[in-house]
């Protein structure tokens, strides 16, 4: 399930997480007496505000509203405690207790902000924190966390400003941590922060910093006069930073450059030397370069870390070199070994090498999972796939269910969702989530799932562990759009519903950062485009949004990719996620690869593991439409023709 588990921390990173918009109830007496009440206390009108919320007594949204009357007016220390006590343990208690914090913070007082502070991954509050220890003379405890703070690739929060004049001034900040925190922001590409830090470099190292950002503009230019450069720390740093960097832009030729020139020349350490081959043997393996195999073997296996000892394997799978796949997934720690997609190709290398049994035991074992290398494993087998379709939650808890809404945080989120605030009910269901147990996450789950917020209930259940509930992980929303346009566009339909599911979870109002919207993540300029030649009239964002409009412009996009690619799906399936631009880069030169093969040895992560996932959804859908898988993975995974035989278009969505 790793696959599924990777999904769940990329929706975390890339949705703004909000529940589901359905069509609104009217508001009842007390929600429409709240939202008044809320008005009248924002608006100052505080008589007519105690009038409204005399008639709240037994409103779960109360604490809401008190929240609001303490937040005010966070100077009343009795007040802000008071509410502390009364509403331990929740959402509203922490957010307060935090405001009460940069409260405190910004004005300097420290004696009570040091009594009430909790360890916190907030910077300016941890900021604070160490501003408030050195304000109560515990100075020295906190030294080594300030440098840990200051010693970042990024810029700082202005709240972190005074403790690190303090580092300066008690001279902890020395001019090696000044050259190693540069290292970092030109690791990360921020020029402006190194240019900031290295204006406190000794006279002599500054010369050295502008070499540095040489080398980083022009690579090859600085490293051609490499016989100039003496050998010193500083100029090891920059030689590698340049090395990486030109390695970019032709990493045989650095490859060649730090054998030949760099690492014979310069006293690089131990730490260094594994850095930078490591580095120069994974841009290889990314890029499939032939050299790459043959270079995993020069480089130490004790210099590998986790990518780079699978990346290994992935290299050799992809040239087929079956001996080389069983000696590298024997290399790897048993944790790592006991994964799925470890299992699976430990069975497909054996059945190379004629060991047919062996293989026939882990494609068995693998095959009894309902996952993309479970349905691959009984492909093997010549078996029917397994479905395990276990609820959530079994009618024994089925109580727990009910109880579960009946508890008041659960009552606030619900209420919150009814009156209009999504972002606030999702934010509050998100904090009781972090604090449940497993079991209890399967329970709320359960009850997402019954409120309709499917998008939630999917997301639940990944945190809960449990992947099992097929019908909860993958309804069958919008089932009447997703045939037509299906229909339409000559697709099928459980094409279209892997890619939704993979997409938005089924969230209509999903926006990712770069701007893709809806449940197919359609970028604004290829839906104009889109709409054009369907001749729709001009979408606005909200419309674009719309499953009507989203799933018929996503499914016309789809079908365009997989024109591009005579129907290949797993081509088409890349495309939609990366583009063509980059699929064209990850295809055999000049032989014909396996569909697992290549799925397994795309570059990016988020890209292979999307084509699984939209392979391994699309299957679950099309058996749950009609109770049986008209399309096979078999069938949806054709062979990959070398790049020489397919001609591209460029597209974007």
């Amino acid at each position: 399930m790793g696959i599924i588990l990777a999904r769940l921390t990329n929706l975390i990173v890339l949705f703004v997480f909000l529940l589901p918009v359905l069509q609104a109830e009217p508001l009842t007496v007390h929600q429409t007496r709240f939202l008044q009440a809320e008005k009248a206390l924002k608006s100052g009108k505080l008589v007519h505000y105690h009038q409204l919320k005399e008639t709240l007594a037994d409103y779960p949204l109360i604490p809401y509203l008190e929240y609001l009357e303490v937040s005010r007016n966070l100077g009343n220390t009795q007040k802000v405690k008071s509410y502390l006590e009364l509403n331990p343990d929740t959402y509203l208690s922490d957010k307060l207790h935090y405001r009460w914090l940069k409260w405190l913070g910004k004005r300097s007082r420290w004696k009570l902000f040091h009594s009430i502070y909790k360890t916190s991954s907030n910077i300016p509050l941890q900021c604070y924190h160490i501003r408030a220890a050195i304000s109560q003379g515990d100075a020295k405890e906190v030294v080594d966390e300030a440098l840990g703070l200051w010693m970042s690739g990024k810029s700082r929060p202005d709240e972190c400003d005074p403790v690190f004049q303090y580092l300066n001034k008690h001279k902890y900040i020395t001019k090696d941590l000044r050259w190693q925190r540069i290292g970092l922001a030109m690791e990360q590409g921020n020029i402006s922060l190194a240019r900031y830090l290295a204006r406190k470099l000794p006279k002599s190292w500054k010369s050295s910093f502008k070499q540095w950002i040489k080398i980083h503009k022009k690579p090859l230019k600085g490293l051609s006069k490499v016989k100039k450069w003496k050998d010193n720390p500083r100029n090891r740093d920059i030689l590698l930073h340049g090395l990486k960097r030109y390695a970019r832009q032709n990493t045989q030729a650095a490859w060649e450059l730090w054998h030949d020139e760099l690492k014979p020349r310069f006293k690089f350490s131990r730490a260094q030397v594994a850095d930078v081959e490591r580095s120069l043997v994974l841009r290889a393996a990314w890029r499939h370069m032939p050299e790459a195999a043959d270079w995993f073997k020069l480089v130490p296996a004790a210099v590998f870390n986790q990518e780079a000892r699978e990346w290994r394997i992935r290299t050799a799978i992809r040239a087929e070199n079956w001996q080389a796949v069983i000696k590298y997934l024997n290399g790897l720690p048993k944790n790592e070994r006991q994964s799925e997609e470890w299992l699976y190709w430990r069975a497909r290398a054996l059945e190379a090498t004629k060991q047919s049994v062996a293989a026939k035991l882990i494609f068995a074992r693998l095959a009894k999972h309902t996952s993309y290398y479970g349905f691959q494993s009984a492909e093997k087998l010549g078996r029917e796939y397994t479905f395990t379709n276990e609820p959530v939650v079994d009618e024994k808890a089925a109580r727990k269910v009910d109880l579960l809404a009946l508890k008041p945080a659960f009552k606030r989120i619900r209420e919150l969702y009814d009156i209009g605030r999504p972002t606030d009910a999702y934010r509050e269901w998100s904090y009781e989530i972090e604090r449940m147990s497993a079991e209890e996450k399967r329970v709320a789950a359960r009850l997402a799932h019954n409120w309709g917020w499917h998008f939630t209930a999917i997301i639940t259940t990944a945190q809960a562990g449990h992947f099992a509930d097929l019908d909860l992980r993958f309804p069958l929303l919008y089932q009447n759009e997703v045939n037509l346009e299906a229909e339409r566009q000559n697709l099928n339909p459980s094409l279209v519903y892997g890619v939704i599911r993979r997409e938005s979870a089924f969230r209509e109002t999903a926006v990712s950062p770069a701007g893709a919207l809806g449940l197919m993540q359609v970028m604004p300029y290829t839906a104009r485009k889109l709409s054009k030649q369907m001749g729709i009239r001009k979408l606005s964002y909200t419309q674009i949004k719309k499953a009507h409009y989203n799933i018929k412009l996503g499914s016309r996009y789809l079908r365009q990719i997989l024109n591009q690619y005579d129907n290949h799906e797993i081509l088409a399936t890349a495309s939609y996620n990366a583009g063509p631009y980059r699929v064209k880069k990850w295809l055999p030169e000049d032989n014909v690869l396996p569909a697992d093969i290549w799925v397994d040895s795309i570059t990016f992560d988020e890209t292979r593991n999307y084509v699984k996932a939209v392979l391994f959804y699309s299957t679950i859908f099309d058996w749950k439409l009609d109770n049986k898988v008209d399309h096979t993975l078999e069938s949806r995974m054709r062979p990959i023709m070398p790049v020489s035989q397919l001609i591209f278009t460029e597209s974007r969505h």
